[in-house]
């Protein structure tokens, strides 16, 4: 056993604990260079070492135990896994650029084109004016939501669907009663059969760190912008609340980040 090594001496260099390594030999993701069947101890070489660190870095990137075992089946040519690494790094990025408008501070606008996924939804229609009316009808449908058991996403934002277009033209007029839809992402696997489908779509949207209060503004220039590069609306436009960290929290007027988007053709 000269060149192998005890469980505990590769718990130490890995810095894991000896149930973490069982762990993995126990979901197909670590086998022993060689098990003495007399006694029962395991020895690892080099090779065994490395995957161990391997996979710690995949588990401290995200991935699930089942997502690195189906990389190894795959040799890391897995479009599912692809698919779902991708979903991942942009659920990332859009956390990453919440925190530095936030960590940036003042009033910040950013536009850009983007690709949101696919949305399966609990959703209802109302009239509404005001901040005020859009927040209590999500609070309301979300506290329905909850109580019919259905399977919430955590992974996307609540958002609304505002059925106003002034703003394209720069038009926009606060308190204006107009349609909006509340949206509560759910598990897709878990749906009602009469849940919203919104298909997945190409956005260019406006990033806004700010206060509510001057949302005219915000559309307005929204809206300009839209002009200015000439796009053409392909749906109408979305309000995506990224406050949810927040929650149960007292929220500084002049700290929501909020994202336009709007579907383009």
């Amino acid at each position: 056993m000269k060149d192998l090594f005890t469980i505990s001496e590769v718990s130490r260099s890995c810095g894991v604990s000896r149930a973490t390594i069982l762990r993995l030999e126990s979901r197909g993701l670590l086998r022993p260079a060689y098990v003495d069947e007399s006694s029962g101890y395991r020895y690892y070489d080099n090779n065994n070492v490395s995957w161990v660190m391997q996979v710690q870095l995949f588990l401290g990137m995200g991935l699930s135990y089942d997502d690195i075992l189906l990389y190894y089946r795959t040799n890391g040519t897995s479009a599912e896994l692809l698919a779902r690494t991708d979903a991942r790094l942009q659920m990332l990025q859009r956390a990453c650029e919440e925190i530095r408008l936030r960590v940036k501070g003042g009033e910040t606008m950013r536009f850009e084109y983007m690709d949101l996924p696919e949305y399966v939804c609990f959703a209802r229609r109302f009239r509404g004016s005001t901040v005020e009316d859009s927040y209590r009808a999500m609070y309301g449908l979300y506290h329905e939501a909850v109580g019919r058991g259905y399977r919430l996403l955590a992974s996307e934002p609540l958002f609304l669907v505002n059925e106003r277009d002034d703003f394209i033209r720069g038009e926009f007029v606060p308190n204006a009663e107009v349609g909006i839809t509340c949206c509560i992402p759910l598990d897709p696997a878990h749906a009602p059969e009469d849940a919203a489908v919104y298909p997945a779509c190409r956005v260019f949207s406006c990033l806004y760190h700010g206060s509510y209060e001057r949302r005219a503004e915000v559309f307005n220039a929204f809206g300009r912008k839209i002009r200015e590069i000439g796009l053409s609306p392909a749906g109408p436009v979305r309000l995506l609340g990224l406050v949810a960290p927040y929650t149960s929290l007292s929220i500084p007027e002049d700290n929501y980040v909020t994202r336009l988007a709007l579907p383009v053709e």
